[in-house]
């Protein structure tokens, strides 16, 4: 319980700073939202279907923090859209508890694809982003 509170504390410190727009580029394409829960839930059941290509390029997307800031966009009381900043990590962190259930349940398969964009979540400017990063790390490459 004590663990939760605190990532909700840093999370919520980590999404109070100005807005700024929304990395270049394209947003994903249309059905992105059904393609993440699909994903987030082969891997929380441990599915051997995760390493399947639709599945992985998912999972993939999920782990990146600037598409995911692309994707989830808000409008302001001025009407300018941003970037939704707390659903786009809230995203992003759940798809690092879901490849960390897949491990547990599935410890043969390999996610070392997943490594090189999870590192890169270490250096987020939200702390709780990075802080869940790490912790995925520990889990899935013990020897990091």
């Amino acid at each position: 319980m004590r663990v939760l509170f605190l990532t909700l504390v840093l999370f919520t410190a980590g999404c109070q700073r100005p807005v700024a727009p929304a990395p270049a580029g394209p947003k994903s394409p249309a059905g992105w939202e059904v393609r993440y829960n699909a994903a987030l839930a082969l891997a929380r059941r441990g599915s051997p279907h995760v390493t399947d290509v639709e599945v992985w390029d998912s999972l993939l997307e999920m782990l990146d923090e600037d598409q995911q800031l692309k994707n989830i966009p808000t409008k302001l009381v001025d009407g300018r859209e941003v970037p939704d900043e707390t659903d786009a990590r809230t995203t992003v962190i759940g798809a690092l508890q879901a490849v960390q259930d897949l491990h547990r349940k599935q410890p043969q398969i390999d996610l070392s694809g997943l490594k090189g964009p999870i590192e890169k979540l270490t250096h987020s400017s939200n702390p709780t982003v990075a802080l869940q990063a790490k912790q995925a790390l520990l889990v899935l490459f013990p020897a990091h």
